[in-house]
């Protein structure tokens, strides 16, 4: 409550974006007014620039245009910091005023993964922004969160006192083969991402959307491969004898496919030279992100991302007729993702800030009593 009152910062819209592939603007803008673009500040997609917690505040506060989006989102992912001890750059290129000249490239600084006092300091930040996007699930909304070694354990304990240990639906480990080779230990190859419901009973998920090819080979989930009257092939897998000494078996036919299991091998992590690449550091592969959105939401729901990074959660949501809102606190994060939804011809959307955000982060280093950081220790408060 106090979050969206007195301490309450609005969302001040800097920029409608209209992506576009027409030269001719004056046409393209006609044509605007006479189709079924949506250009209405409640429902459309937006990319927001600032704090998180003071976006998600404004959010589920509402405003005169907007209503509140609590207990609106479907589906909420984020991959937050990670604790890793390392500040992240991200390229940019710079274009000169001659049309021929290739464009510079230089790092720029992108976000700093790194808390003075470790995990407690890096939970204290964390827990009511988790609070916070709770509130903004809906009854069939699940949220995920992706994280590596350094803070999951950390995290869970967290979010099961958040949202109830009962509303746990998944740990998923996504395995991946790039990445530094070790000779001191086991190779670190995999994240996780912990799912959970705000309903566990109503919460969406669609099985037949997420199915993946049944191999016919020779692979990990065993058993052999037969052929039905029909002459479809099917995998027999033998499982354990019930008290009858009775061997139970499945039968999996291969041209179903199979929803996959809480294991993800299938989805490698970006290589060098791949199209979808944006230069920046933590990016995320669009297959994915596509698996997480399609089980997890239907078509118009609202998709959410407050560590959007290079934006890869809005993009495919975009591309699978999601709505979405997007936010992160830097700069070439928002820049990036502006660029790449822009790259992708998507429906217009809105460019955001909160508030008057670069004038009050500069504010709070002279001194002066209402600090951003103070909202962590508001909620806190609130949620003991």
């Amino acid at each position: 409550e106090r979050l969206e009152s007195s301490y309450r910062l609005g969302l001040q819209t800097r920029e409608l974006v209209i992506p576009s592939k027409d030269s001719n603007w004056q046409d393209m803008l006609r044509r605007m007014e006479k189709s079924d673009h949506d250009r209405n500040p409640a429902t459309m997609n937006r990319l927001i620039y600032g704090d998180n917690l003071l976006a998600m505040a404004a959010l589920l506060a509402g405003d005169d245009e907007t209503p509140s989006l609590r207990g609106k989102i479907d589906l909420i992912y984020i991959d937050p910091p990670y604790d890793s001890k390392a500040d992240y750059r991200t390229k940019v290129d710079l274009h000169g005023d001659d049309i021929e000249q290739l464009p510079t490239t230089i790092e720029q600084f992108a976000y700093t993964d790194m808390w003075q006092q470790g995990a407690f300091s890096y939970l204290k930040d964390m827990i009511p922004r988790y609070i916070l996007m709770r509130e903004m699930l809906s009854d069939q909304g699940t949220f995920y969160i992706h994280l590596d070694w350094r803070m999951v354990h950390y995290v869970r304990i967290v979010l099961d006192e958040i949202f109830g240990r009962e509303s746990f639906v998944n740990e998923i480990i996504w395995c991946f083969s790039q990445g530094a080779k070790s000779k001191k230990m086991f190779g670190r190859k995999h994240n996780t991402i912990l799912s959970y419901a705000r309903n566990d009973e109503k919460r969406i998920f669609n099985a037949e959307d997420v199915r993946v090819e049944m191999k016919s080979g020779k692979t990990s989930f065993g058993g052999r491969i037969e052929t039905d009257k029909d002459g479809r092939p099917y995998r027999l897998v033998y499982g354990t004898k019930n008290k009858d000494g009775e061997t139970k078996y499945y039968k999996y036919y291969l041209d179903e496919g199979k929803i996959p299991e809480d294991y993800w091998t299938d989805i490698n992590s970006l290589q060098s030279g791949v199209s979808e690449r944006v230069n920046y550091a933590t990016q995320k592969p669009e297959a994915l992100l596509e698996r997480i959105i399609q089980a997890s939401s239907k078509y118009e729901s609202i998709v959410a991302d407050f560590y959007i990074g290079s934006g890869t959660t809005a993009a495919v949501a975009e591309r699978l007729g999601r709505r979405w809102i997007a936010t992160d606190l830097g700069k070439p994060a928002c820049m990036i993702t502006r660029k790449r939804l822009i790259d992708q011809n998507t429906k217009p959307f809105l460019y955001q800030h909160v508030g008057d955000y670069q004038v009050e982060m500069a504010r709070s280093t002279m001194g002066r009593k209402f600090r951003v950081g103070d909202l962590s220790e508001i909620v806190l408060g609130l949620f003991g």
